[in-house]
């Protein structure tokens, strides 16, 4: 099914909701991982979506179905200045990417960068996620999180929906 908020757009089978306390436990890679999100084994509704925009609960969406992906999103907290986010409009325009949509997360001063992945494979996101990773270490100590992570299980490479549009 076809999840469509703002502009955009994911095919999503399952959703998730953030709660207060901890919902799972997962061992990967000889670490414990936990998280406070509850997996739905069925598209969110309208209701929900209406629901997250308005603040009540937090939902979020897995990043890839089936070995496809949505989009890459790189979450950073926002600055006082926007130097950091015109780093990344150059790092991504040295990568041949002109399409992302910039949104508000539902985390208190985030921004999230969804990039478009319809003609990625998941081995060509993950290659686009270490060159913009490595470019960002290189040219600013500032530090972002970018989704999804090869090094994470499939149910950590979920994304929070944005919150506004900015």
């Amino acid at each position: 099914m076809k999840l469509q908020i703002f502009d955009l757009s994911f095919d999503v089978e399952s959703y998730y909701i953030k709660r207060d306390s901890i919902v799972d436990k997962i061992t990967f890679d000889n670490r414990t991982l936990y998280s406070k999100y509850e997996k739905f084994s069925s598209p969110p509704s309208e209701l929900l979506i209406n629901q997250h925009l308005k603040g009540e609960v937090t939902v979020a969406v897995p990043l890839t179905l089936n070995s496809r992906l949505n989009y890459i999103v790189i979450e950073y907290e926002k600055e006082s200045t926007n130097r950091f986010y015109y780093l990344l409009k150059q790092i991504l325009k040295s990568l041949y990417i002109e399409t992302f949509y910039t949104y508000e997360s539902s985390k208190k001063n985030y921004v999230q960068i969804f990039i478009p992945c319809d003609t990625f494979t998941l081995e060509q996101a993950y290659e686009t996620i270490e060159k913009i990773e490595y470019t960002i270490e290189f040219k600013s100590n500032k530090r972002c999180k970018i989704l999804p992570h090869k090094h994470f299980p499939e149910i950590y490479n979920k994304i929070t929906l944005p919150f506004k549009k900015m």
